[in-house]
């Protein structure tokens, strides 16, 4: 039983950095910001 619990906190932990890691991408790209794949407008392209 403790092997369970041990690995479902584990997967818990990652379930939460990828949440916080698509809610961070989701609100930056709601604000404007990242590369559309269009570089002619693009502040970030070379």
């Amino acid at each position: 039983m403790p092997a369970v619990l041990g690995n479902i906190i584990v997967i818990a932990a990652l379930a939460a950095v990828v949440a916080l890691a698509v809610r961070t991408l989701w609100k930056s790209r709601k604000s404007g910001g990242g590369c559309s794949g269009d570089c002619g407008n693009c502040r970030g392209c070379h």
